[in-house]
């Protein structure tokens, strides 16, 4: 498994992050990783998109407490899918431009895996509608059709088949300081 300060400086804006189970959590919240998991027949549970700004990695997110950025290195071991080109300055304003403004729908998450979800229909989604509405716009994933299922699986396999890229897994143990590894913290 690849370290993070390892791949950290090879990591662009737009390339796939994608998470498996973590552990942990309130009762209900470790029911749904697993429904997830079952129901997709996916180890990932959560999929967002990197973001280079001011020497650090962010992922961009949409998660039970809405769309929004969190620093990388405060998020535990993940997958990771290179983009082929990182998402132009327009692209990166529109992913942005939906914090705040979306906000988590489970009732969606549960249809996204069914295949019963419309994309972008409104201000509610899940990790995967967010990351796909975000590529769809910068046209680097595309589909003759909306897919089928719309899952952090789904997503990865779209992009590996259409961007010809590896997966690697990256250890990244959770840190308690907002600098990341090669920063140093202000004295």
């Amino acid at each position: 498994m690849t370290h993070y300060t390892d791949i950290r400086t090879q990591i662009k804006t737009g390339d796939l992050l994608l998470w498996r189970n973590h552990k942990g959590g309130a009762p209900l919240r470790i029911i749904e990783r697993w429904l997830v998991r079952l129901g997709t027949f996916s180890p990932y549970i959560h999929v967002g998109l990197a973001w280079r700004e001011g020497g650090r990695v962010w992922v961009m997110e949409m998660t039970t407490r809405g769309c929004s950025p969190r620093l990388l290195s405060l998020t535990g071991d993940f997958a990771w899918a290179p983009a082929p080109q990182p998402l132009s300055r327009e692209a990166l304003w529109y992913a942005q431009s939906l914090f705040g403004e979306w906000s988590y729908s489970r009732w969606q998450a549960v249809m996204g895996g069914i295949g019963r979800i419309t994309i972008g229909n409104d201000a509610a989604g899940q990790c995967a509608e967010y990351a796909l509405t975000v590529l769809q716009r910068c046209k680097q994933i595309k589909f003759a059709e909306q897919p089928a299922v719309v899952t952090p699986q789904g997503l990865l396999d779209a992009a590996l088949m259409q961007w010809y890229s590896p997966l690697r897994h990256v250890s990244n143990p959770r840190r308690d300081t907002i600098y990341p590894p090669d920063l140093e913290a202000p004295e």
